[in-house]
């Protein structure tokens, strides 16, 4: 078929896969690194999602052989593994102007889980493996050490700061999902008048029935536009820890 009638779509696609198999043929046996790989993971994240990623599509970013990666990693969960400590590397959630004193504490946590709210917002693709993960890297595990130790440093006792530990990141991630949700569906309209339909879809609700969702329509609509995840979070902070198991001394977040 003469190219001027070929479908340029095609063309394009066909002259993208000839060029991933000669870059796979040109690279040199071994040049691939293992850093190399999680940044190509941690970009298919950013781009679709994690659960997307297989070796093969990995393999076709870098322009390898899915047997290349195999020499790096034994499968996929580990791939996984490093992508998600790769990103709270690049995230660096404790890398902030608060300090670590004991009179600072709360805002070390603002700025910290605020930081990884718009590390999460940004790349929703690896949310789901959040709970998942095999192992914590050493950048995740810098960053809970950390964490650990303002709390403990706060006055709170061992159980307390694990506990007030996994109840924001709880928040965290929970939050993320929904304002990363909200943010895609309204990405093609415009902030104002998507607000505003927003406004009007919850106000035709039958006010016999639901009056004060009816009433808060406005702000409904304004924190679907921005989830306020910092209020969120001060409101959390001075909320009573959940009562620990018997074994476990009590205590409160806001200490």
């Amino acid at each position: 078929m003469p190219l001027g009638i070929f479908p340029l779509e095609v063309f394009l696609m066909a002259r993208s896969s000839a060029n991933r198999s000669t870059a796979a043929a040109r690279r040199p046996r071994g040049s691939l690194s293992r850093g190399e790989i999680l940044e190509a993971g941690l970009l298919i994240a950013k781009r679709d999602e994690l659960t997307r990623l297989t070796m093969k599509k990995l393999a076709e970013e870098l322009g390898v052989t899915p047997m290349a990666i195999y020499r790096h990693f034994e499968n996929k969960a580990e791939v996984v593994d490093g992508v998600l400590d790769l990103f709270v590397r690049d995230a660096a959630v404790t890398q902030h102007e608060a300090s670590e004193d004991p009179d600072d504490w709360r805002r070390w946590m603002l700025l910290t889980f605020g930081k990884m709210f718009g590390a999460l917002v940004e790349t929703p693709g690896v949310m789901p493996f959040l709970s998942t993960a095999s192992r914590f890297g050493p950048a995740a595990t810098g960053a809970l050490d950390a964490t650990l130790r303002v709390l403990r440093r706060a006055g709170m006792s061992e159980s307390q700061a694990v506990d007030a530990f996994a109840l924001m990141c709880a928040y965290t991630i929970g939050a993320a999902g929904l304002a990363s949700a909200w943010t895609t569906r309204r990405k093609a309209d415009d902030p104002d008048e998507g607000r505003r339909l927003m406004q009007l879809s919850i106000a035709s609700a039958p006010r016999s029935d639901f009056p004060d969702v009816v009433d808060g329509a406005a702000d409904l609509a304004r924190v679907m536009q921005r989830f306020p995840f910092e209020m969120g979070l001060e409101l959390l902070l001075q909320q009573p820890m959940p009562q620990p198991s018997a074994q476990t001394s009590t205590g409160s977040i806001a200490g």
